[in-house]
């Protein structure tokens, strides 16, 4: 076969091989097409039948196999509030869509298994709890996490030990989401919360993201725990500005030791911390303090302290006056800015 015989050959199998991929590819997009129009068909009779409150006639329910109603629950599903959502998650359930649900939690990719928790959250019933449950186990933390919040919303009893270690909080976990989750389940369950707080040899993150989720509840008696913790913290950690941040949440005067303390203390943060929590706890004789703070080279700790000033009435309005006519700049400076953000002179 010579040179030009072979280049003529090699032309034609390269155009066959081109038009063969351009048929396939006709073909996989009228398959594409066609799959599109018959789920959109889908979509349309299933919408009204799962939004259709009361008594379906028999036989109203399509038998249908697709994936189509369980995709289109998880959309709905947002939508819908008090009866009319009763109403929804009784019609996905005789969809089968809760069963499709939990097939997708075992066996799916990444994606639809977290789209299966979000969803099976919504459907509280004894099996999808227990789906839920054996996703505590999921290789993906993220998922195993999922799971853990969709359970504390059902005000689902949960063992916080087994979390703590099934979901390796403490141990790179965002400290927001462990706080969300620790606040969903100190809703109903604050004694599990508490414990995490008083557990000798708790690993710091937790305990911390605990009182955190506990210190809007306004369960006085952790205050004294919560203040040892501070008072032992040392000064240059996280930990102490976050324990004086949830002693000013809490409000209690039994947080007084922890709040001087601090007040004192050579960290920014701690001293910005202290001088929230302060005014929280209207602890007036702060105020002397409060007002030396109105001189802090750190602009957040001043504001904090010009802040807690206001929030002790008379006694602390009138240092904030006395340091506003006075020859100190920064604290001129702040006492003057927090009046008249308040509206009172200087």
């Amino acid at each position: 076969m010579n040179a030009l015989r072979l280049i003529w050959v090699t032309s034609l199998v390269l155009s066959s091989a081109a038009i063969l991929v351009m048929l396939l590819l006709i073909v996989a997009r009228l398959i594409t097409a066609r799959r599109a129009i018959r789920r959109s068909a889908e979509r349309r009779a299933l919408t009204p039948i799962l939004l259709r409150a009361g008594d379906h006639e028999a036989g109203a329910m399509p038998g249908t196999a697709s994936e189509v109603a369980t995709d289109l629950s998880l959309e709905l599903i947002q939508l819908v509030r008090g009866d009319e959502r009763a109403a929804f998650i009784a019609n996905a359930t005789e969809l089968g869509v809760p069963a499709r649900l939990e097939r997708r939690l075992r066996s799916g990719s990444h994606r639809d298994r977290a789209d299966a928790v979000h969803g099976l959250a919504q459907f509280d019933d004894p099996a999808t709890r227990e789906a839920l449950y054996r996703s505590l186990d999921d290789p993906d933390k993220n998922i195993r996490l999922a799971s853990a919040l969709a359970l504390a919303a059902t005000d689902e009893v949960l063992d916080t030990d087994s979390l703590v270690e099934k979901l390796e909080l403490g141990a790179g976990q965002s400290s927001l989401v462990t706080v969300s989750l620790f606040r969903r389940i100190a809703e109903s369950q604050p004694e599990q919360i508490k414990a995490l707080v008083t557990r000798p040899g708790q690993n710091a993150e937790v305990r911390l993201a605990a009182i955190e989720a506990l210190a809007g509840t306004g369960d006085y008696s952790l205050v004294p725990v919560i203040a040892q913790l501070a008072m032992a913290a040392a000064e240059d950690t996280e930990e102490l500005p976050r324990y004086l941040h949830a002693l000013g949440r809490l409000g209690h005067p039994a947080a007084r030791p922890a709040v001087l303390a601090g007040l004192a203390s050579s960290a920014m943060s701690a001293r910005a911390a202290a001088a929230g929590a302060a005014g929280r706890i209207m602890l007036v004789e702060s105020a002397a303090r409060l007002a030396e703070l109105l001189g802090d080279p750190e602009w957040w700790v001043r504001f904090r302290a010009a802040e807690s000033l206001i929030l002790l009435g008379e006694p602390g309005i009138a240092l904030l006056r006395a340091a506003a006519a006075g020859d100190e700049g920064l604290a001129r400076d702040a006492a003057t800015a927090m009046l008249a953000e308040r509206g009172l002179p200087a």
